[in-house]
């Protein structure tokens, strides 16, 4: 009882430093968990801010924000040159290289990746991808599936 008391209070006491701060350790690893049956991540790796690859997607999602917000889509804006951005707040410059090198990022290499709810990989892209792809992707998962019919329920 009273170990299981402790990994109640130990969870309450992580969710309350915040999702960010996952992000100022100096491991090697990104704890990626936070997020876990909360957010679906949407992590774009591009060389800089100019990659048109990145600014083709960065465009289509400012048009398509309620669409990233329906479908609980973090976005992960990773760069090797440039303020790397966590859902439009600063990433740390060691947190971005922690997590080029954690998903196997090449030097000057474009990728998208989408992490499912559950934490895991879901699809990655190594060139240009439309967010009508991506969203595609994330509406057929059976957990989307899931909250698309309790919200119309609703």
């Amino acid at each position: 009882m009273k170990r299981k008391l402790f990994f109640i209070l130990l969870f309450l006491f992580a969710e309350q430093i915040g999702i960010h701060n996952a992000f100022s350790q100096g491991g090697s690893f990104m704890d990626l968990n936070v997020y876990r049956w909360k957010n679906r991540l949407l992590m774009v790796f591009s060389s800089s801010p100019d990659d048109a690859n990145y600014r083709s997607l960065i465009k289509e999602m400012q048009d398509q924000r309620n669409g990233l917000k329906d479908r609980d889509i973090l976005l992960f804006e990773v760069f090797e040159k440039g303020q790397s951005r966590l859902d439009g707040s600063p990433l740390k410059k060691d947190s971005a290289d922690l997590l080029r090198k954690q998903f196997g990022i090449r030097p000057g290499q474009f990728c998208t990746i989408l992490i499912g709810k559950d934490g895991e990989e879901k699809r990655r892209w190594e060139s240009k991808v439309g967010l009508d792809v991506i969203f595609s992707v994330v509406d057929a998962m059976p957990m989307r599936q899931r909250e698309m019919n309790e919200r119309d329920k609703i």
